[in-house]
């Protein structure tokens, strides 16, 4: 008589073939590319400059082969002595450390070189090397967990434990940056100061086009999150236009101009606006414009088209992820020195189960740290909540911003847009108000604008006939 196995023995008999097909997956060719770690060790023996670039996000333990992490680690302690790095001094280098055999001799060196023809791609050759050891390393951790798994004294809690650490420290080694010592910092610090004294220009920040609003701020810094907010209507996209436009044309650097709201030829045509002088209205309709309104609207469009680098995403339901990998591609190509989010409560949250608040606060963070990656002033667009409107003078403050606190902890600025005549049309009709209601590095106050309904325009005030704008 046959025993029929219980139900345990019947999972335990299936447990032997899991393994197997697990380990089957073991024995595949771990993720590398020789010819990506060939072609960033050639590229710094042809061009030292662009170990400047290489060195800060690529390491010895990144690359595949042993040889090709012996000779990396020569040339980048050569780098860091400042010595010079080329066949010749290198070949003499690994001779008087006895490793020129270990990576294969002068034959090797020789190859490296002329395996590539140039050294302007040495960035993302060391990308791709760094890339695929992170992919191993996952695929590392992820067997050790796979065998932890299998151990009964591990529980689920701390099998659960131990993977999060391992995933962090990757994670973490990623994100990784340089340290400065102090003594580089003042000695920065304290050239600035001198500069400054001697009357040289030495700011670095962002001019907004309006010289109350950058007597506040500083001007807009590199690096920096500034967040512009305002109720409906108020005028809020449209003063980040101008700011855009000012950078685009006057100040002649690129921008990206992320819309979640306006298309792009609605964008465009507020842009001709902006620059001509032309009646919103007229533009819309096509009626009662004049010649000379041809003309300017003409003009304007030869200079915004060849004068300056503009560049609007308008794709719906963006994420936060999206919008940054967008502006870092337009970074390398074209050294964009403005970005404009509008507005922050548009963008698309990654993972929907996350509480509102907790989904604009990571929404926050990361525009944050894309200001710092790209070492851009970020100017992002957000709504107030209603209690602006129960109030008796409707001025907005800081605490007004919508639905997370968040947003307030990680901007460097925050300036609040306000017309009194929005509530009352008999207010100081025209004026505008830009309230600085943070700056981390230096006054809050308000600044006052004129403001064109008709033209979207804002303006500054000519202080020295009139202290009132014009009605």
């Amino acid at each position: 008589m046959v025993a029929i196995p219980r139900e345990r023995d019947r999972d335990d008999q299936k447990r032997p073939e899991t393994r197997l097909e697990n380990t089957s997956l073991s024995l595949r060719v771990p993720p590398r590319s020789i010819e990506a770690e060939e072609g960033v060790l050639g590229s710094v023996m042809l061009d030292n400059d662009v170990l400047h670039e290489v060195v800060p996000i690529l390491k010895a333990g990144h690359f595949y082969r042993d040889a090709h992490a012996e000779l990396y680690t020569v040339i980048r302690d050569m780098y860091l002595d400042t010595k010079p790095v080329d066949i010749i001094t290198l070949e003499a280098e690994l001779l008087s450390l006895g490793k020129l055999d270990k990576i294969g001799g002068l034959d090797a060196l020789l190859r490296y070189q002329s395996c590539v023809p140039h050294a302007a791609n040495a960035k993302y050759y060391a990308q791709i090397v760094v890339q695929l050891a992170v992919k191993r390393d996952l695929i590392a951790h992820a067997n050790e967990t796979l065998d932890s798994g299998y151990v009964p004294e591990v529980t689920a809690d701390e099998l659960l434990e131990e993977v999060q650490r391992r995933i962090f420290a990757i994670a973490e080694d990623q994100a990784s940056g340089d340290t400065t010592p102090l003594c580089d910092a003042l000695a920065d610090a304290f050239a600035r100061v001198e500069s400054r004294i001697k009357g040289e220009a030495v700011n670095d920040g962002l001019a907004s086009g309006f010289d109350e609003v950058d007597a506040l701020t500083g001007q807009f810094g590199p690096g920096q999150l500034i967040v512009e907010a305002a109720r409906p209507s108020m005028g809020k996209t449209a003063f980040a236009l101008n700011i855009a436009h000012h950078t685009a044309i006057r100040a002649k650097k690129a921008v990206l101009f992320v819309s979640l709201e306006m298309g792009k030829t609605e964008i465009a045509e507020r842009l001709l606006c902006i620059d001509s002088g032309v009646d919103g209205a007229k533009l819309r309709t096509g009626k009662g414009l004049t010649r000379d309104d041809h003309i300017s609207l003409t003009r304007s469009y030869e200079a915004m088209r060849t004068a300056g680098k503009f560049f609007i995403d308008d794709t719906a339901a963006r994420t936060v992820m999206q919008i940054t990998a967008n502006a870092r591609r337009l970074k390398m190509r074209h050294e964009i020195g403005l970005v404009i989010v509008d507005y922050i409560q548009l963008i698309s949250p990654e993972d929907g189960r996350d509480s509102r608040q907790e989904q604009v606060a990571k929404i926050s963070r990361r525009l944050k740290t894309l200001a710092r990656d790209l070492n851009v002033p970020v100017i992002a667009l957000s709504q107030l909540n209603r209690a602006v409107e129960t109030r008796e003078d409707h001025r907005p403050r800081m605490a007004d911003l919508r639905e997370s606190g968040a947003i307030e902890q990680d901007a460097d600025q925050v300036l609040l847009l306000h017309r009194p005549e929005y509530y009352d049309p008999n207010d100081q009709p025209g004026l505008a108000e830009v309230i600085v209601a943070k700056n981390r590095n230096g006054a809050i106050g308000t600044a006052q604008l004129v403001f064109v309904k008709t033209t979207a325009c804002f303006h500054n005030i000519d202080r020295t006939h009139n202290d009132e704008p014009p009605a």
